[in-house]
């Protein structure tokens, strides 16, 4: 499919910005010395150069290069997927190299990336900030752990906590390598604090992982086919807008009331996803969840928030200060486009020595980018009502009601929009209907997934730190010929 582009963000996006290490002095080291040296920078600025210009031709959406290259991409794409043992969901491989919302594939084609690695690159693609960071890092060994941190740990961890928020009372952070042993530390925590009680209350749909632990946390039976289970995890209704708002909260609570009656002393805490992703991108009104909390503290429940997917993600940087609930949370995980993972606690909820550990806590690399992005982030104008994640956002969900209401009449579904996470239903909204969409689409030149079920939605996370309105409309466009596509 041949596919205008739009080239309208250059300077937005080679943009290197005056962003400073935050690094404590370190002009004595022999690092210090080989950085600010004339023969490093002249190399750092030729590579940053040679690379930004190398990854213009990864602008607007393209067909693969021939039919044999593409022959032989298949071929390795077969490899991959017997090795394996499942096929990937879709025809991808890329080659690294992209632009802004775009990405290459080892077939020569390009894709418009609305999905960025499941929530991962919120800032496209071969964005020259974060190559600069890798450059820096080149001295670095690859890894980092607990033992052994680098000085990236203390920079990104402070970070973090600095814009947690006045009323939060969050005061530690322990970086993992992944949101489910975020998660998974999360849990523990709460059970050590809370012992011996040690059941946790979820959502119906929530997602946590799946680990052994999160796969019980996570409410999807298919996810933990022929694993045991121990019964530590009552799922209770999450918010439901067909019964509006005291309906649904009386029907939480009852259920949670219920399982603390039959149960006295048993349930330790409750994890919630403000903004639930895999459960097809769902959230509750503020007084929705003040209800459900304030009987969760009543219980003297500890309230545990997963933002690994929600994080950076909303008008605000944490969604619980979109929400305004910041002084809830006793642990709060993040990941996914931080480039990092964290569990964030209370004074009260700091583990004591030994539960926590971990080899590895990140590459030196995604711990430098992780810093970085919390300082574009919260520097740059992207959070607010008027910021750039809701203009974007607002711009997105005001295109699919536009298509909805006008030229795919009667092919798109329900929209489900908050800030940088988007869902909508398409044809009959089942799953074969939205695979059949979204295999469509990926051969229009545009990759998003799905999310929920009954109905299944298309789930995108966009990149809007590097998107324009003028990136959605592209979007948006091919959406539309998609849709058309299936209807005819």
């Amino acid at each position: 499919m041949q596919q205008k582009y739009v080239d309208d963000t250059s300077e937005e996006f080679l943009r290197l910005g005056n962003l400073q290490e935050t690094a404590v002095n370190d002009s004595h080291t022999l690092r210090n010395k080989l950085f600010t040296s004339a023969a490093f920078q002249k190399a750092k600025s030729e590579l940053l150069s040679v690379t930004a210009n190398a990854a213009k031709s990864a602008r607007g959406i393209r067909g693969e290069t021939s039919p044999e290259i593409r022959a032989d991409y298949l071929k390795e794409l077969a490899a991959l997927g017997k090795m394996k043992g499942r096929d990937p969901f879709f025809s991808y491989l890329s080659t690294g190299l992209g632009s802004g919302p775009y990405m290459e594939l080892l077939d020569g084609s390009v894709k418009m990336d609305l999905i960025t690695g499941i929530g991962i690159n919120f800032f496209g693609h071969s964005h020259p900030a974060f190559m600069e960071e890798i450059l820096e890092g080149l001295t670095s060994d690859v890894m980092q752990g607990n033992l052994q941190p680098g000085f990236e740990s203390e920079e990104i961890i402070r970070t973090i906590l600095s814009h947690v928020g006045p009323k939060s009372r969050l005061k530690h952070g322990w970086l993992l390598g992944s949101g489910t042993m975020a998660n998974e530390t999360a849990l523990k925590i709460i059970r050590q604090k809370k012992h011996p009680a040690t059941r946790l209350f979820a959502f119906a749909d929530c997602f946590a992982g799946r680990s052994t632990a999160m796969q019980e946390v996570t409410d999807n039976p298919k996810y933990r086919e022929g694993q045991p289970t121990y019964n530590e995890v009552t799922h209770l209704p999450f918010y439901d807008p067909a019964l509006g708002l005291e309906k649904s909260l009386a029907a939480t609570l009852a259920a949670m009331n219920e399982s603390l009656a039959n149960s006295p002393g048993k349930y330790a805490g409750m994890m919630v996803e403000l903004v639930q992703g895999e459960g097809g991108i769902r959230w509750a009104p503020r007084e929705w969840y003040v209800g459900v909390f304030e009987a969760a503290k009543k219980a003297n429940l500890a309230l545990w928030d997963d933002e690994v997917q929600t994080f950076g993600r909303l008008e605000t940087l944490f969604a619980y200060q979109h929400f305004g609930l910041e002084d809830y949370f006793d642990v709060v995980t993040v990941g996914k486009l931080l480039h990092a993972c964290m569990a964030l606690y209370t004074e009260d909820m700091n583990p004591r020595a030994g539960l926590v550990a971990g080899t590895f806590t990140g590459s030196f690399a995604a711990l430098r980018t992780g810093r970085r992005i919390l300082e574009m982030l919260t520097s740059d104008g992207y959070y607010g009502k008027d910021g750039k994640i809701s203009n974007l956002s607002n711009h997105f969900k005001h295109g699919i009601e536009k298509l909805k209401s006008g030229t795919c009449a009667g092919l798109i579904g329900e929209i489900r929009v908050i800030g940088g996470m988007v869902g909508f239903g398409v044809l009959g909204q089942t799953m074969d209907d939205t695979k059949k969409f979204l295999m469509r689409l990926f051969e229009n030149g545009v990759v998003a997934f799905y999310a929920g079920h009954d109905p299944y939605v298309v789930r995108c996370l966009p990149p809007f730190g590097v998107m324009t309105k003028a990136y959605i409309d592209v979007a948006l466009e091919v959406i539309e010929i998609t849709l058309l596509q299936l209807k005819s």
